[in-house]
């Protein structure tokens, strides 16, 4: 019954593969799975938002890279300088503006799932060059891009939102005290150090109220402390990562949840 439920904690779900008979025809096999989906959602629906972390609908309202850098903007939280674009010109007087330092990302999600056992695709945040936009002139034009100008960071942040509790997290690239790469994400973070940050009050309370807007009890947000002393903002992740900070030992993020489920329901 549905008022048994205590929480839910909700990430990435598998899509449903109910059980069918070997006659069934590909309309048959439709019409179960629809059958199964609509039943386990009539389900769900009776479960009060406050228990879930998150509500499928919040997570999806949280989904647009680019409506959140509009948003964290709006609430005064700094953003990197953002274009997405398919025109060549438009790119190059980007560059311009950016002072020759620009980099470019995916809008939606970085992995490339290829055919024909090929390795799947990684794609990560990197650096462009002039001659790799001329390079890739034709391609541009092809898919939206997006691009931003390329922060100078001292360390990358991981800000671990579960409620009203804000855990901050600096990542450095490497142990030893070098030039912070554009994508901390590459080779695994194996030789990452991290250390637990402070946010300014202010920040805090922007962070808190971005997370509200959109309803999330839980988010991973992404951000930047540069080398002329700013916090520089860059996505929420409504189901991001952390229990890799867990197993390194320096968060305890999961008796916080553990908590917040459980003050919820009481």
């Amino acid at each position: 019954m549905p008022e048994n439920i205590n929480s839910i904690w909700y990430r990435r779900p598998q899509p449903l593969k109910p059980p069918v008979k070997k006659t069934f025809d590909k309309g048959e096999q439709a019409h179960t799975l629809s059958e199964w989906s609509a039943a386990i959602e009539g389900f769900l629906a009776h479960i009060p938002t406050k228990l879930w972390i998150n509500h499928p609908r919040n997570n999806a309202s949280a989904a647009s890279k680019i409506e959140q850098l509009s948003r964290a903007k709006r609430l005064g939280i700094t953003i990197p300088k953002t274009l997405v674009t398919q025109s060549f010109e438009e790119t190059i007087d980007f560059w311009k503006e950016c002072k020759e330092s620009l980099i470019v990302k995916p809008i939606s999600h970085g992995y490339i799932e290829r055919e024909n056992s090929q390795e799947d695709t990684l794609i990560f945040t990197n650096e462009v060059s002039l001659n790799q936009l001329n390079k890739n002139r034709e391609l541009l034009s092809l898919c939206p891009t997006l691009f931003q100008e390329k922060v100078e960071k001292i360390y990358d942040i991981r800000i671990n939102v579960i409620d009203d509790e804000v855990i901050a997290v600096a990542i450095y690239a490497s142990k030893e005290y070098k030039l912070q790469t554009i994508d901390i994400r590459k080779n695994n973070m194996q030789n990452a150090r991290y250390e637990i940050v402070t946010l300014p009050s202010l920040l805090r309370n922007k962070i808190l109220e971005l997370c509200r807007s959109y309803e999330l009890r839980f988010a991973a947000i992404d951000m930047a402390f540069t080398k002329d002393y700013k916090w520089v903002f860059f996505e929420v992740n409504p189901n991001g990562q952390w229990a890799w900070l867990d197993l390194e030992g320096v968060t305890d993020i999961a008796s916080l949840l553990l908590k917040s489920m459980q003050l919820n329901f009481s």
